[in-house]
């Protein structure tokens, strides 16, 4: 009997901090309005890679976390800290104008990153 006590007060404090810490995932996804196929070179602080993206089409680019948050999550996070380098092309030659290491350019929503590419944006 004595050792279910203990046992139990043992346990419950690694219960309770267990409990509060959550993980949430964050999608980082654009979608191309260009009426012609566009490459993205994302950089992070965990991947590098290129994606390629047909004409009106959406694309999810990763899934990442921030770590171990609390309970009333997912939070939003400032693009700048996750993203290195985000550079959009369109016909292998084109340079997107807009900055997308601004919070502007993206929407957020409960742990969704969505931007959207459409033609203005390049020179």
């Amino acid at each position: 009997m004595k050792m279910n006590k203990l046992g139990f007060i043992l346990i419950l404090p690694v219960w309770f901090l267990v409990s509060c810490d959550y993980a949430y995932d964050y999608t980082y996804k654009v979608t191309n309005d260009t009426d012609s196929e566009i490459k993205i070179k994302v950089k992070t602080f965990r991947i590098d890679s290129t994606y390629s993206v047909s004409a009106n089409k959406t694309q999810v680019l990763f899934v990442d976390d921030h770590g171990l948050e609390g309970s009333k999550g997912p939070y939003f996070e400032d693009v700048a800290e996750e993203l290195v380098e985000f550079i959009v092309t369109k016909n292998d030659t084109l340079i997107s104008t807009k900055d997308y290491l601004d919070n502007s350019s993206w929407d957020y929503n409960d742990g969704l990153y969505h931007a959207t590419v459409d033609d203005n944006e390049f020179e």
